[in-house]
């Protein structure tokens, strides 16, 4: 077993805006108008679908190393559904993703036979996709060859 990471995260809140330092790094948060907030920054659950998007191009780097895969370039569209009134107090609603769709766009020579098999490394050992899926949060994740016009 290998030395564990250990990640950190400070912040301030004032009002719907959140002013967060990890190491070197600022990051605001606020939420839209619409929810009480300013709209001067991005919303919190807006950011998990950017950390599952970041997440996954890392992985994808990686494993696309270690298997020898043609990896020119990846691009991506993450989706959530969330039904409000469950963060808003009805407890009769989950206040959380009821569904993520993970579109990735992959720009390779590579069949999609070895597209599948890439992708499926990322599922296996994504911190962030496992940590959505295994809380038991329905993630379609769809990759797919880059159509290049000639």
């Amino acid at each position: 077993m290998g030395q564990k990471m250990k990640f950190k995260v400070t912040g301030i809140g004032d009002g719907m805006r959140s002013d967060s330092v990890a190491g070197k790094h600022k990051i605001a948060l606020d939420e839209p108008v619409s929810m009480g907030g300013k709209d001067s920054a991005i919303d919190p659950l807006s950011t998990l679908l950017a950390a599952l998007l970041g997440c996954e191009n890392v992985m994808a780097q990686l494993i696309a190393k270690e298997m020898d895969f043609d990896l020119q370039g990846i691009s991506f569209k993450v989706e959530g559904d969330l039904d409000p009134s469950g963060l808003m107090g009805n407890l009769d609603i989950k206040p959380y993703f009821e569904q993520v769709i993970v579109k990735a766009f992959i720009d390779t020579s590579e069949s999609q036979e070895r597209i599948n098999e890439l992708q499926a490394a990322v599922d296996l050992r994504c911190p962030v996709f496992r940590t959505l899926k295994d809380a038991g949060i329905p993630i379609e994740n769809r990759w797919e060859k880059t159509t290049v016009l000639v």
